[in-house]
């Protein structure tokens, strides 16, 4: 699983969770990374969007994506964009309401 980042987020876009595994793809510690907002890995020129997306779907908006594998950039602690391979999830309660967000990367081969 070390090849493998896995990223958890709240309804607010705060990190909850860092595995050990993002650490190594991403390269900040989890005890810099958690309680972050996702712009930590989110790059600057996508910012606007993915709040736009991440509130929508957060507010109960659909999100037919989940589970499909995407190609995405991820901002990583040097400064450099790497194109990352991972799913996006929403996180929901018992009653079905949003309450966070996963992310599961994997290295690029």
């Amino acid at each position: 699983m070390d090849q493998h980042a896995i990223i958890i987020a709240d309804q607010d876009g705060v990190i909850r969770l860092w595995s050990d595994g993002a650490e190594r793809l991403i390269g900040h510690t989890a005890g810099y990374a958690v309680g972050q907002k996702l712009d930590l890995i989110v790059p600057e020129e996508f910012h606007a969007p993915h709040w736009a997306g991440f509130d929508k779907v957060m507010d109960g908006g659909p999100f037919g994506a989940a589970g499909q594998f995407f190609d995405l950039p991820v901002q990583c602690r040097d400064g450099t964009t790497k194109t990352l391979r991972g799913q996006l999830h929403v996180l929901r309660n018992e009653a079905g309401h949003a309450i966070g967000a996963m992310a599961l990367f994997t290295a690029p081969p």
